[in-house]
């Protein structure tokens, strides 16, 4: 493929994944965080379009992957940025106003919100692949660049995690409901797919 294929190929995968690029950084950003971090999406795939993957997936896949580390770039450059506010702020005066929680986890009082954002930065990544973006296993060991035996160790692990927050927040819930479709009990094993 000459430079030209590859550039025109890239433009056509732009105006067709431009929207699933943003709703994965909408899911893990602010609005004008998302719209930075895909531009700079776009902007490594262009200098990276040499290793642009054939397969239309596969090229998608790669995108999300880059989004994944375009967002962590932003995520410590945030925390860094944080940290020297923080030092400025302590010379200046003694009590500095408390940091918000950036899921919105204590406005809203829901439980999955507040027990997602005491999970680690890696098992809120690995559940929102699998459950919000709708990944295969296969997909997420892409995205990752892990194997699939560590998608499925790490998201059991997460779930149980997770499930434990849960309950340490309700520990007496209601029992569910059987002709409730978003009961847990009820959803497919996601390592099945």
């Amino acid at each position: 493929m000459n430079a030209d294929e590859r550039s025109e190929r890239l433009e056509q995968l732009f105006r067709q994944t431009f929207r699933r690029v943003m709703a994965y950084c909408l899911r893990r950003a602010s609005e004008a965080a998302a719209h930075d971090a895909v531009a700079e999406v776009y902007a490594v795939a262009w200098r990276k379009r040499r290793q642009l993957p054939v397969d239309d997936e596969e090229a998608v896949l790669w995108l999300l992957g880059i989004a994944r580390r375009v967002l962590a770039n932003q995520a410590r450059s945030q925390r860094r940025w944080a940290r020297l506010l923080m030092r400025v702020a302590e010379r200046a005066e003694p009590d500095p106003p408390p940091a918000t929680d950036p899921y919105g986890a204590e406005d809203s009082g829901d439980g999955l919100a507040a027990a997602l954002a005491q999970a680690s930065d890696a098992d809120r990544e690995l559940l929102r692949l699998a459950y919000w973006d709708d990944l295969s296993r296969g997909d997420i060991a892409t995205v990752l660049g892990i194997s699939v035996g560590a998608v499925d160790t790490r998201l059991h692990r997460a779930r149980q995690r997770l499930r434990q927050r849960l309950t340490a927040a309700n520990p007496h819930p209601d029992p569910p409901d059987a002709s409730d479709p978003s009961d847990p009990s009820r959803e497919k094993d996601h390592a099945e797919r």
